[in-house]
Order: structure tokens, then C-alpha cells, then sequence
């Protein structure tokens, strides 16, 4: 049984995510490291509080990217995410599991066109739902990613303007932090870990890098 996004509102359910068990009734805390477990992969690896792996990424091709899968602790896919090619706009889209031929996507990433919204603004996503017959090209986003991935300082927020997850530099002390390729993500109550991670995969490739 897929999960709802958003399952306290029945207007804003859009069919989503992944895994019911990456949902948790409470907001969930996690470290994510850009470096990926296996030797000469680069990728990220994810864990929670209990310092127990959540999510991995380990096969991210040779330049450019097109093609990069989320994956559990066991290896099993969760996540897809595909460069849509012929696209303007730096454009990726996220499937369910691993990619099949004539899959739909699950939700469309695209990065912000700065002369259309305000510079803080990253990306925007749109998620596939049955019941929207205007394409994404005429309807506002579901989420809108705001702050500044560079600085590992950013913002996930649903077209009510709610904080669904926000990144933040990890922090040993007070006083210390620990580089921009460890940092902080938590995820609020009712929102899927799996489908936010898979946004942070996809900034990785259509933002600058550091």
C-alpha cells in the first residue's frame, strides 16, 4: 500500500510514496553523508538517530548523470530519479522502485527560473495525481524548495506554505560543524523520508556545485 504525502489533508493527498513504514507519525532526524559506502562510488548514505543505515545511493554513473536509484539499508529500490532529456529547464523525474519502459513518474523536479520567482527559490516539484488534468506547466507546484543547497541550508514547504523537511549543517558542538558533506535532515510528522531524500538526490545533480 503506497503512502499519501500529505494524509491529514484529503484535497492535498496525492498518491505517493514509496513505503508506509517511511512515514512516521513524528518528526524523524537524519544524517545524511554525500559519500556513498562502496569504494570509487560517489553517492550519499543515510542514517538515523540510532546510527542505523536508512537509505543509500551508490550508483551514480560517470558524467553526465542521467539516472540515479535510492535504495534501503538492504539494497532494495526505492526510488528512481531519471534526467528528462530534450528538457529547457534542468528537469528530473522520479519513479517507484527501478525505472520500467513506459513507467509514469511519481513526481517532476524542475529547476527554478529565477526571473520567474524570487532568487531564494530553488526548485519546484509537481507529483502525479488522477485527479489533475492541467499539466504541471499550468498549475502552481505541490512543494517548492527554499534557502541555499551550497550551504547544506534549505527549506521543503507544500503549496499551503508548511514545513514538510528542512536540511541544516550537523553540529558536534555549538560551536563546530562537521562540512558540507555531512548534514542534517529532518522530516515532519506524515510526510515520506524516502520521497524527501529522493528531492535532495535530485538538487544534488540540477544545483551548482560547492
Amino acid at each position: 500500500m503506497l503512502a499519501k504525502i500529505h494524509p491529514q489533508d484529503p484535497e492535498f493527498a496525492r498518491h505517493a510514496v514509496i513505503d508506509d513504514k517511511l512515514s512516521k507519525a513524528s518528526a524523524t532526524t537524519l544524517t545524511v553523508w554525500k559519500k556513498s559506502l562502496v569504494f570509487s562510488c560517489n553517492g550519499f548514505t543515510v542514517f538515523n538517530s540510532s546510527g542505523n543505515l536508512v537509505f543509500r545511493v551508490d550508483n551514480y554513473p560517470s558524467d553526465p548523470k542521467e539516472e540515479v536509484l535510492l535504495m534501503d539499508a538492504a539494497g532494495r529500490a526505492l526510488l528512481t530519479m531519471r534526467r528528462k532529456r530534450l528538457s529547457l529547464q534542468n528537469e528530473w523525474q522520479g519513479f517507484v522502485g527501478e525505472f520500467r519502459d513506459a513507467q509514469k513518474p511519481l513526481f517532476v523536479v524542475r529547476r527554478a527560473l529565477s526571473l520567474r520567482i524570487s532568487s531564494k527559490n530553488l526548485a519546484e516539484v509537481y507529483v502525479r495525481s488522477s485527479t489533475q488534468s492541467k499539466s504541471k506547466n499550468k498549475r502552481d507546484s505541490d512543494y517548492r524548495v527554499e534557502g541555499c543547497y551550497t550551504k547544506r541550508s534549505f527549506t521543503l514547504l507544500n503549496r499551503f506554505n508548511e514545513i514538510v523537511a528542512e536540511v541544516k549543517p550537523k553540529q558536534v558542538r555549538s560551536d563546530i560543524r562537521l562540512g558540507g558533506d555531512v548534514f542534517n535532515l529532518t522530516v515532519r510528522p506524515g510526510y515520506n523520508q524516502a520521497f524527501v531524500m529522493g528531492l535532495i538526490i535530485v538538487l544534488d545533480q540540477i544545483m551548482p556545485s560547492d
